[in-house]
């Protein structure tokens, strides 16, 4: 039975971001039954979409598409569900997407090239006569509706543009269902995970905390040069920004592996990716070290260190929500020392 520990699967995002392809696939590695609404709306009206639309017109159609989906997540079965590009345009529908029992992930991709993809498809009768057009004013108008009931965010562009389509589609079915996997995990992992902006003291505080706690500590910047003999600012330096963040995001992922119970100091970037966050929050207790730009200058975090790459001001900002989506408890750090920042944390 659908719930929240093992929850529909609903793939959301514009024509041509490849929903169906996609999700069928992701179906067959999860096991789950897949439902594609627009083919579930032609198998009830015994019409095509384009037909329903030039008969019915958008409104009506939208409502049957809404029933259709209602249906499909009344299901006792979990089930992966390819909606329609439009769903999230009904208010029912994104109440729905939002409910405890649905794991929601939006795909997306520029307008350019969706509508490279997606024009002169019979069953797209919204994008005939201007699709990139269409498909940029459908990008403006929706993204509010898809950034309010998605889960995760997966950007198709980049494997569908470099790589043999089925590749790439099998490569996106498959991080999806590593997504889905996390997700049924969530809150079940007794490691305790400190997260936050470089400079906030996550490893001093670690130390201590995993002392006290007689566990095992796991700093993310120990680890990297411990792997790769190389620190963070040097690996940042050589190989750029993005490699250092997919080797943090899998010391991350590596640490929760571990059967025995640890304290582990993430890196900053693990909450960028909607994966990141999953992992994150499949711990019990994730805790949020919250310092602000005035403490984090003071630290001279902004012109990184021996050890740390430079940090851009403006990911401070952009990734205080993420932390907070992640994070079971909030802790200010101010000027506070570290053994009271570390009671904080400890303290239920």
């Amino acid at each position: 039975m659908a719930d929240a520990a093992d929850p529909h699967v609903v793939l959301v995002g514009l024509s041509g971001t490849g929903k169906t392809s996609i999700g069928r696939l992701t179906a067959q590695r999860l096991d789950m039954p897949f439902v594609d609404t627009d083919e579930a709306i032609q198998a009830r009206k015994g019409r095509t979409v384009r037909e329903v639309f030039a008969a019915d017109g958008e409104t009506r159609f939208r409502e049957v598409e809404a029933d259709v989906i209602a249906g499909a997540l009344d299901a006792v079965e979990p089930t992966v569900i390819a909606a329609g590009g439009g769903a999230v345009v009904t208010a029912a529908t994104r109440r729905r997407l939002r409910g405890p029992t649905t794991f929601c992930v939006w795909l997306t991709a520029e307008p350019a090239f969706l509508a490279s993809r997606a024009a002169g498809k019979a069953h797209r009768p919204l994008l005939d006569d201007d699709p990139l057009g269409t498909l940029t004013r459908l990008a403006a108008e929706r993204q509010p509706w898809f950034e309010e009931v998605a889960d995760a965010v997966v950007t198709v562009q980049g494997p569908l543009s470099n790589e043999p389509k089925p590749q790439a589609k099998a490569r996106l079915a498959d991080l999806i269902t590593d997504m889905v996997r996390l997700r049924r995990r969530q809150r079940t992992l007794d490691h305790l995970v400190l997260v936050g902006p470089m400079g906030a003291g996550k490893s001093t505080v670690g130390k201590i905390v995993a002392e006290r706690l007689r566990r095992p500590y796991i700093d993310s910047d120990d680890e990297v040069e411990r792997r790769t003999r190389r620190t963070a600012r040097q690996i940042a330096e050589g190989d750029g920004l993005p490699a250092l963040h997919r080797l943090e995001l899998s010391v991350l992922r590596d640490a929760l592996t571990r059967e025995d119970a640890c304290v582990i100091g993430s890196a900053a970037s693990v909450v960028d990716e909607s994966i990141g966050r999953l992992a994150l929050m499949m711990c019990r207790r994730v805790a949020w070290l919250h310092a602000d730009a005035e403490h984090l200058a003071k630290r001279g975090v902004e012109g990184g260190s021996a050890h740390r790459p430079v940090v851009d001001p403006s990911l401070l900002a952009t990734r205080e929500p993420l932390y907070r989506s992640v994070a079971t408890a909030v802790v200010d750090v101010d000027d506070l020392a570290p053994e009271v920042v570390a009671d904080k944390v400890l303290d239920p």
